[in-house]
């Protein structure tokens, strides 16, 4: 038996806060993730796959557009068209609430808002049963786990389908812990939610395959999808295969003394990779933080303007840079004297989930805070974005005088 497992596809993901970018290449990244999913249908047809898994979160948004839809019919309609059984569910991105209809091909189960369980014979006459539920809402607090029937003894693999997070009761997206799950003592689990491609559990597999097109920098390296194929000693092996069209990558250049800015573009330029084998790259460039820059490169570097040329400066978009930074020196006291394990313990324990959760109650009113929050950050994620912007804060009013202004 062999299936393919994937998880947030996120079609119509907006690729946001990318500046300078080409309009070839904003074209090539409007299309990514519908490329990626055209990459899933060949990969399935090509390994002639039992069955394809399709763990929450197709669509980047509850509503979606017409484009993704009709890209997502395409796929399922071609998979149909192999003979190749779809099992899917909704994620808390596209959440489906009560009465909602769509009309799949015949070779789609689409998972309801209770956990339930559907059965599959494979071409050799191996019994399957898939349980899973889909979201009816952004958030589901309450544990699913427990609605998951135990292994039935009438087939070969039991297979879970899960678009959650480790956590408890009161956490966001379907908590659950790993016990809970091998205490069903299923022969494979698929994950979905976090977009970062884990194994919880050897053996049986716990697994999320990660998210098929990384959307933004924080999601650097190769997606795709998951191959499983059973052993001869019944077990189920996953095998990754990369199928994003563009990769987030970081790359930190050899600079040495002391650099003004057109030294430091004239090497940023000359050592910048102009070739990839993992299709376009979205390259985050880090200075080493052992750098010295003259007062205009670094006024350059952080005003963009350094950025910008050499944007201006690349002949080809196989690599393009949409970041350049310097490297935080952690020999120096980041805070103006403030001790940076202070600063850690204080965020860790003032900004909690809970904090967090009940900020963005209110901030839902507001659409577009309601989008931005959908991004699925863990806490120690968010504990660090917001300790940024508090760092940043700090740093005006310590060197720039009054926040406020006169």
């Amino acid at each position: 038996m062999k299936f393919l497992h994937a998880a947030d596809l996120h079609l119509d993901t907006p690729f946001q806060g990318l500046t300078g970018v080409p309009a070839a290449l904003r074209s090539q990244l409007i299309a990514a993730p519908l490329a990626a999913l055209t990459r899933l249908v060949d990969l399935a047809i090509a390994e002639q796959v039992d069955f394809v898994l399709l763990v929450g979160d197709l669509f980047d948004q509850q509503a979606q557009s017409v484009a993704a839809q009709a890209g997502l019919m395409a796929a399922l309609e071609r998979l149909n068209t192999a003979q190749i059984p779809v099992v899917l569910s909704f994620g808390n991105h596209d959440y489906q609430p009560a009465g909602s209809q769509w009309h799949f091909p015949a070779n789609v189960h689409a998972f309801g808002p209770s956990v339930k369980t559907v059965t599959l014979t494979t071409a050799d006459q191996t019994q399957v049963a898939i349980s899973g539920f889909s979201y009816d809402q952004r958030w589901v607090t309450t544990p699913k786990i427990a609605d998951y029937p135990a292994k039935l003894p009438t087939v070969d693999y039991h297979i879970g389908m899960l678009h959650g997070q480790l956590g408890t009761a009161g956490d966001h997206y379907a908590p659950f812990s790993v016990g809970e799950l091998l205490a069903k003592h299923y022969d494979y689990w698929a994950l979905g939610h976090i977009h970062q491609r884990q194994t919880l559990n050897a053996m049986p597999p716990v697994v999320y395959p990660g998210n098929l097109q990384g959307r933004y920098r924080d999601e650097t390296g190769q997606k795709g999808c998951l191959i499983v194929e059973s052993q001869a000693d019944q077990t189920l092996r996953p095998v990754f295969h990369a199928l994003a069209p563009i990769t987030w990558t970081t790359w930190t250049p050899e600079l040495q003394g002391t650099l003004d800015r057109p030294t430091l573009l004239k090497q940023l330029v000359d050592q910048f990779p102009t070739t990839s084998e993992n299709g376009t790259e979205l390259v985050l460039i880090t200075l080493p933080a052992t750098v010295e820059l003259s007062a205009t490169a670094m006024l350059a570097l952080t005003q963009g303007a350094l950025l910008t040329q050499l944007q201006g400066q690349l002949t080809t978009t196989a690599c393009w840079p949409v970041d350049l930074q310097l490297a935080a020196d952690k020999s120096q006291p980041a805070l103006g004297g403030l001790d940076q394990a202070v600063w850690q313990q204080a965020g860790q324990q003032v900004v909690t989930t809970e904090q967090i959760a009940a900020l963005a109650d209110h901030l839902l009113a507001e659409p577009f805070l309601n989008q931005a929050l959908l991004e699925d950050l863990t806490p120690a994620q968010w504990q660090q974005r917001v300790l940024g912007l508090l760092q940043e804060q700090y740093h005006l009013t310590t060197e720039g005088g009054s926040a406020d202004g006169d």
